[in-house]
């Protein structure tokens, strides 16, 4: 009885769920843009460990053309060929990002730098595809967010919009992979060892007994 009460245990979904949290908090992994400059649909980045990271996104008034440059860690618009200075980007109305591979992170934190936007909806998809909200103040500057799946949740992928003329870029992003799939056994698969193992100490202990009366 006692070991079939833990293996219900065991075997009980969790509260799993993704919450806003302090950035600071988060140790992740520095995405880094080290294969000199990128402008297209499509920009990659890439985790310390060599997992590729894919952003896409869209500007204000410029289509989807963004941009990263190798060294600053940061993703923005394409660069805004309607002002004299070479330099200038179109501002970010939104950014998605997601491992390639179907890899999935734990741990996330960015910084949403500059710009005219005065609020974001961050969208973050789990594994599971279930899709969770957060519609955040932003500020002049930095403006640092940060993200964490508990209980066994992981994050799939990531979609962050901006209001009114958007945002300058999206830099400093961190993020911790989770683990490879079959790692760590699932709650089903525990209440499946314990089960074994009490079946096998019964066994065992039946067994001494048996030795010990024929003797």
């Amino acid at each position: 009885m006692a070991l079939a009460a833990i293996a219900t245990a065991a075997a009980a979904p969790a509260s799993a769920t993704i919450i806003l949290v302090d950035a600071s908090s988060i140790q992740g992994d520095n995405v880094l843009f080290n294969v000199g400059t990128q402008t297209g649909t499509t920009v990659n980045g890439f985790t310390q460990g060599g997992t590729t990271v894919a952003f896409t996104g869209s500007t204000v008034g410029g289509g989807n053309i963004i941009r990263a440059s190798g060294g600053q860690a940061q993703v923005e618009g394409a660069l805004n060929g309607a002002t004299p200075n070479p330099n200038d980007t179109l501002a970010l109305s939104g950014l998605n990002f997601s491992l390639v591979g179907g890899n999935t992170f734990n741990d996330l934190e960015f910084n949403v730098f500059g710009g005219g936007a005065t609020s974001a909806t961050f969208v973050l998809t789990d594994d599971e595809g279930v899709v969770f909200n957060f519609v955040q103040a932003l500020g002049n500057g930095s403006n640092f967010f940060g993200f964490q799946g508990i209980d066994g949740q992981t994050i799939a992928s990531v979609s962050l919009s901006f209001n009114g003329t958007g945002v300058g870029d999206v830099r400093q992003i961190r993020l911790r992979e989770s683990a490879p799939a079959g790692a760590v056994p699932e709650p089903a698969s525990w209440a499946m060892m314990l089960m074994g193992f009490g079946l096998a100490g019964y066994g065992l202990r039946n067994r001494r007994r048996t030795a010990t009366v024929l003797a």
